[in-house]
C-alpha cells in the first residue's frame, strides 16, 4: 500500500526534480542512521511528501550534503536532512515493520518474517518516542485485520481505518495546524487504501485474496471508484490549502495534484492498451 504519493516527473521543473532527489536522499540516510544499513530497504517515497511538507510549515534547520552511498556508489547524490526527516524516518520504518507482519499474515512470506524481527526492536524505540502515533497505527491495523479477515463489504469503514492512521502521522506535534494536518493525512490516507483496492482488484481476484471493492460489490453491486478517488484527494486538498506553506509549494502541489494519479493512469492506460491477439486480428 506505498508508492501512491509520488511527483508527476513529467511535469517537474529540474531545481524541483533535484529538491526532491534531495530529500529522498536525506531520508533514506536519517533511516540508515537512526535504524541500521538493512532499514534503508524499506525507504518508500511516500513518506517524502511528509517531510516536504512538514519542513515547508514548521521551516526547521536543515543540514545538506553529497555523499555516496550502496545503491549510488559511483556519483555522491545531494542530500537534505532536519528533524523532520528523522521523523518521517522514524514513521516510515515503523509502517514498514507492520506491512512485514501483514505480509507474513497473508501469504506465509518467511522471508517478510525475517523482515519484521529484523525491524521489531528499532519499532519499539519508535513506539517510545511517538506513543500517539505508533498506538494509531497498532489500533487502526487491528480494525483492518478484523475487516479483512471477516471479509467485510464495508468499505467505507476500511478506507477510513487507514484514513485515521495517515491522520495521525501526519501530526508532528499539537499545534494550530494539527487539525488541518490530520485532516490532509486522513483523507490522503483513505484515497491511498481505495486506490490500492482498485488497482490490486484484479491480483486478489486471482489469488483469492480478500478485497474490500470485490467485496463491496459482491454484496451491493456495481461501485464507480472514480468519482470516489476524486472528492477524497479533493477534500484533502481543501485542508492541504488552508496550511500557510510557501517552501516547496509548487513541488507539493505536483504530488498532491497530479502525481497521486500517476500508478493509477498508468493501469488504465495498460487496461485500455490491445492484447497481441486483439491486434493481429485488426
Amino acid at each position: 500500500m506505498f508508492g501512491y504519493v509520488v511527483p508527476d516527473e513529467a511535469n517537474l521543473k529540474p531545481g524541483e526534480r533535484q529538491r526532491y532527489q534531495a530529500a529522498y536522499c536525506g531520508l533514506c540516510r536519517a533511516i540508515g542512521k537512526r535504524h541500521g544499513q538493512s532499514a534503508r530497504m524499506a525507504l518508500t517515497y511516500d513518506m517524502t511528501f511528509l517531510v516536504l511538507l512538514l519542513e515547508s510549515l514548521y521551516e526547521p534547520e536543515t543540514g545538506t550534503g553529497e555523499n555516496r552511498c550502496p545503491p549510488h556508489p559511483v556519483k555522491p547524490r545531494a542530500w537534505s536532512r532536519s528533524s523532520v526527516t528523522d521523523y518521517a524516518a522514524d514513521m516510515n520504518v515503523a509502517l514498514a515493520y507492520y506491512n512485514c507482519l501483514d505480509d507474513w499474515q497473508d501469504d506465509r512470506n518467511l522471508l517478510k518474517l525475517a523482515a519484521a524481527k529484523a525491524l521489531e526492536s528499532r519499532y519499539f524505540a519508535i513506539r517510545d518516542r511517538w506513543p500517539a502515533q505508533c498506538q494509531a497505527i497498532e489500533r487502526e491495523l487491528k480494525v483492518l485485520s478484523a475487516l479483512e479477515q471477516s471479509e467485510s463489504a464495508d468499505l467505507d469503514a476500511a478506507c477510513q481505518g487507514f484514513g485515521r492512521l495517515m491522520g495521525e502521522l501526519f501530526v508532528l506535534c499539537d499545534d494550530r495546524w494539527s487539525d488541518d494536518l490530520r485532516e490532509l493525512g486522513n483523507k490522503l490516507g483513505q484515497f491511498i487504501y481505495l486506490m490500492d483496492a482498485v488497482l490490486d482488484r484484479a491480483s486478489d481476484e486471482k489469488h483469492h485474496r480478500y478485497n474490500p471493492v470485490s467485496a463491496f460489490e459482491g454484496q451491493y453491486g456495481s461501485f464507480d471508484h472514480f468519482p470516489a478517488l476524486t472528492m477524497l484527494i479533493g477534500d484533502g486538498a481543501l485542508a492541504f490549502e488552508r496550511l500557510p506553506l510557501e517552501q516547496d509549494l509548487p513541488l507539493l502541489r505536483n504530488i498532491l495534484y497530479s502525481g497521486v494519479w500517476v500508478r493509477y493512469s498508468i493501469a488504465r492506460r495498460t487496461s485500455e492498451k490491445p492484447s497481441p491477439k486483439e491486434e493481429n486480428r485488426k
